[in-house]
């Protein structure tokens, strides 16, 4: 029997629905196909990302802190004026990530956002001796950095790295952690009002944290940790552990 002959006798309505189960089946093809991609794309990207920040204030640590991790040796430092930048092994047999030491000075502490599409991870640097005097504006700047748009949508790891830990004035990093939680409970309110607004950054606002609720790192999607060191004592292989953690 001809092929004509076997479409004439297959009602047209069944010809129609097998076109249209074909069709269906071809396009969830393509959308599992697209989401395998996207995937792909994403989890490539996130790989390639090996810079590590160091953020923090001026004269909390963070650049003898990035020498130490950098040259493995002690140096005299001044308030930095433009970012260093370098590429380090923080183990034997890993690939080496790239380390950015960000200016403290107020006027261009900003920058770090011009390397966060790029981040691995955020080291923010804090002076454990001094923090009661400088909680405002630790907590100023922890919240530019966490609200940022590429560290919320990322979820890029912070480590707040409580410098000074052998002085007997110095916080515990319990104690550092309470009163950063306190003072962006109370930021948020300020900041809330602004929410709808970018700033000079393209960055826009957020509510870090759940509403109605004091604020707690806890509640980020960012992991964030807290430990203790000395860059005075060159102890800082808890630093480079959690760098390499990160970085892997």
């Amino acid at each position: 029997m001809s092929s004509s002959a076997l479409g004439g006798l297959i009602p047209q309505q069944l010809i129609i629905a097998n076109n249209e189960y074909l069709t269906l089946l071809v396009f969830l093809a393509l959308v599992a196909l697209v989401g395998i991609l996207v995937n792909f794309t994403i989890g490539t990207k996130r790989n390639s990302k090996n810079t590590i920040l160091l953020t923090g204030l001026p004269f909390a640590g963070k650049t003898a802190t990035y020498y130490l991790i950098s040259h493995n040796k002690a140096v005299e430092t001044v308030t930095s004026i433009k970012e260093n930048e370098t590429d380090v092994a923080l183990t034997e047999g890993q690939k080496p990530i790239h380390l950015v030491d960000i200016p403290g000075h107020e006027r261009l502490r900003f920058k770090f956002s011009e390397f966060m599409p790029i981040a691995r991870a955020v080291v923010f640097v804090v002076d454990s001796s001094t923090v009661s005097r400088q909680t405002r504006l630790l907590a100023e700047y922890l919240y530019d950095i966490l609200g940022d748009k590429f560290a919320q949508s990322e979820r890029i790891p912070v480590l707040i790295a409580c410098n000074k830990s052998d002085l007997l004035t110095s916080f515990k990093k319990e104690r550092i952690q309470t009163l950063l939680e306190a003072e962006i409970n109370k930021l948020r309110q300020t900041r809330t009002a602004a929410l709808d607004t970018q700033d000079s950054e393209g960055n826009e606002n957020v509510f870090l944290g759940f509403e109605g609720k004091d604020f707690s790192f806890e509640d980020l999607e960012n992991d964030v940790e807290f430990i203790e060191y000395s860059a005075e004592n060159k102890d800082i292989e808890n630093i480079k552990d959690w760098m390499a953690s990160v970085s892997s």
